[in-house]
Formats: structure tokens, sequence, C-alpha cells
């Protein structure tokens, strides 16, 4: 979308021979081009996505009896954490004591 600088209204588009931008309004008339041209190229580069926990932040002291999701073992190190806004409950992030996953329950 392309606005007026005069007036400050939505340019409408016509298109043909000679395509333009043109203000229903006030006389402002800006003609376009056929040629495009990038001025600037950039490479995005994917950030690598960090855990919100670590094998290190779940102590080995806490057990509890939660089934692992991925070999189903039945005991696991547990920590609760407050990671959202303060009128959110806290999440609890699991580790199974026999693979080591690491799962989280809100």
């Amino acid at each position: 979308m392309e606005f007026c600088p005069t007036c400050g209204n939505l340019l409408r588009y016509e298109g043909g021979g000679s395509s333009r931008f043109f203000c229903s309004t006030c006389p402002y008339v800006a003609y376009i081009e056929r040629r495009v041209e990038i001025k600037k190229k950039q490479l995005l580069v994917k950030k690598s996505i960090e855990p919100v926990v670590t094998k290190d932040d779940i102590p080995t002291a806490a057990e509890t009896e939660a089934p692992c999701p991925r070999c189903g073992h039945d005991k696991a190190y547990f920590k609760s954490m407050q990671i959202r806004s303060a009128d959110e409950p806290e999440s609890r992030f699991y580790r199974c004591l026999k693979c080591e996953f690491t799962w989280r329950e809100e």
C-alpha cells in the first residue's frame, strides 16, 4: 500500500501502458518504473535454539514417579520453575533416570 505524500490518502493503482499510483483527492501522481532494483542483499542466518533448562539445572536429589514419554521408565528427577509471568502456574521440568530425556509439564 502506498499513501499520498501530499494529503495522506491511500493511493489508487492504475495499470496499462504506463502504470501509476494516483491520489483521488489531490493531483498527486507517481509513475511506476518497470525495472526493479535490489538495493541491499542480506544473508539471513538461522539462530540456534538454546534450551530453557539444561542437565545441570535439574538437580539429581528430588525424584518422583513420572512416566518418561520416550522410554516409559516410571521415575524421574524434577524441578519446578517460574518461567512465565507471576499470574501463570509454574512449570515442572523432568529428567528420566534411565534415558536422561528432559520434558516439561505446565
